[in-house]
């Protein structure tokens, strides 16, 4: 009997070395012409326990590759503190295009109340023939209540990404791969997000202090600023304006500053109205200031202390948002209306409409509000779960970006009877913006932006393409042709 029990010994270690499976985290690497995959499994429920060796052998038999636990890549001192990790690099091609995968693992924070534990974590970052297109990418985070369980690649580099729950093996409701997406690498600390009639989408980058320019294949362009853009906007010659201290800096299609125009210096906002007048406001004072498409200042006027933001509507109402006090309606005879909303936090004009967000997450009164050009609110207004970043807004739905109380990133749709679709973000959303094919850009991260599409109606009247040409995100996938040369006045 004992010599029983101690062959069982050796085959169950046999086994448990061979598969790697020590510890309650694993991930598993596959690679074919077809697409990546990488998949993380987490076994920290009874039943995940009874099942895992037979999900690990499984997934061997059918082609994955095992690369253990995060545990096994933390490198550790003569003390036991992790010092650093032990990378992988993977290499992967699809269709003549060459992915680099990097690997290494992070260690967890020990949590003394007991709430969080120990558990470490995978990290990933993929490469396209040396050009990031997933940036560092953190699998599971203390306490979090969705880690990743799948990461995919197809042949087109169109990232996808599955999130589960670790403690309940419950898939999301609403797994952002439900939807075609991609997440593209912008720049440090992307700010603002705005999009062109010819397709292109524009992030202001705060940190790495230059502008982002992505075109429909996703190929970004980068135009260096001596300073910390915030802030974007573009007028219907396809010039680009944004903020750097206390200017507004003005750019041609090809990034070359066309201008430079000193305002104050507490420039936080540009807007440009349909007459190509440019709008700024200045947080400090206040003052909003409108200039002519050659920066001449027109007019100055007092709106509420900490005003950061500001839309116009199709009547040429123009709505000013402040941090810290009401909100203002500047009316096209001049008249300034002081309304009764206090501290919004985001708007988006619509019509002779628009819609803000208000109130906290912490106290659970964050609303989204339709309001008339009365200050009245009208009754399609909502309940929101989320702390809003940013608002956009087409024919059919509403769209809003942000963070649940938890930290986790969401975006949200919103029909007009109020039902909602969730779609997952990383941590630290921004605004997002709506192109002209209809597909939602949002800033999901500290340096990406996440495009999903088709999701949206169109935002402008569509022209077609050259025969040629059409959009890359249908089936047939033949890149699009600009006319961006000579474009910028």
């Amino acid at each position: 009997m004992k010599k029983y029990y101690k062959i069982l010994f050796i085959a169950i270690f046999i086994f448990l070395g061979f598969s790697k499976a020590f510890g309650d985290d694993y991930l598993f690497y596959k690679c074919n012409n077809k697409e990546l995959k990488i998949k993380a499994l987490y076994f920290y429920t009874q039943n995940a326990q009874i099942n895992k060796f037979n999900i690990i052998q499984s997934l061997e038999k059918s082609g994955y590759k095992n690369l253990g636990s995060p545990s096994q890549l933390l490198i550790r001192n003569n003390n036991g503190f992790v010092i650093s990790s032990k990378l992988l690099n993977l290499l992967c091609k699809m269709r003549g295009f060459a992915y680099k995968i990097t690997i290494g693992s992070m260690a967890g924070n020990p949590n003394p109340a007991g709430q969080c534990g120990a558990f470490n974590s995978h990290w990933v970052i993929i490469t396209k023939n040396n050009k990031v297109i997933l940036p560092k990418t953190l699998l599971q985070s203390c306490n979090s209540q969705s880690a990743i369980s799948e990461i995919t690649l197809n042949p087109n580099g169109q990232i996808q990404v599955y999130r589960t729950n670790p403690y309940s093996q419950s898939e999301s409701i609403n797994p952002i791969d439900l939807n075609k997406n991609r997440t593209i690498y912008v720049g440090q600390a992307p700010d603002a997000i705005a999009t062109d009639q010819f397709g292109n989408i524009w992030v202001a980058n705060y940190q790495s202090q230059n502008i982002a320019k992505i075109n429909q294949e996703g190929k970004v362009d980068y135009f260096d600023l001596k300073g910390s853009p915030t802030s974007i906007a573009i007028d219907s010659y396809g010039n680009v304006f944004t903020i750097v201290k206390n200017s507004v800096i003005k750019l041609t299609q090809e990034g070359k500053i066309a201008g430079i125009y000193k305002i104050s210096d507490g420039l936080n906002y540009v807007l440009i109205d349909p007459k190509n007048n440019i709008w700024v406001d200045d947080w400090k004072n206040g003052k909003v200031y409108k200039l002519n498409e050659n920066g001449n200042i027109i007019d100055t006027y007092q709106a509420g202390n900490g005003a950061y933001k500001m839309a116009i509507d199709k009547a040429g109402n123009l709505w000013i948002v402040a941090s810290y006090d009401h909100l203002m309606i500047l009316y096209p005879n001049g008249y300034m209306k002081k309304c009764p909303q206090c501290c919004v936090s985001n708007i988006i004009a619509n019509d002779n409409t628009a819609w803000i967000t208000t109130g906290k997450l912490l106290d659970n009164s964050v609303f989204l509000r339709h309001i008339n050009s009365n200050c009245e609110i009208l009754p399609q207004s909502y309940k929101l779960d989320i702390q809003s970043t940013g608002i956009a807004i087409d024919n059919k739905d509403i769209w809003v970006s942000g963070n649940k109380k938890y930290g986790e990133g969401v975006l949200e749709e919103i029909n007009e009877s109020g039902k909602k679709h969730t779609y997952a973000l990383g941590k630290f959303p921004g605004p997002l913006v709506i192109d002209k094919y209809g597909n939602v850009w949002v800033i999901s991260g500290q340096n990406t932006v996440t495009e999903f599409y088709g999701l949206a109606k169109a935002q402008y009247t569509y022209t077609p393409p050259p025969q040629n040409s059409l959009n890359p995100h249908l089936p047939i996938a033949i890149h699009h042709t600009f006319p961006e040369n000579n474009i910028g006045k």
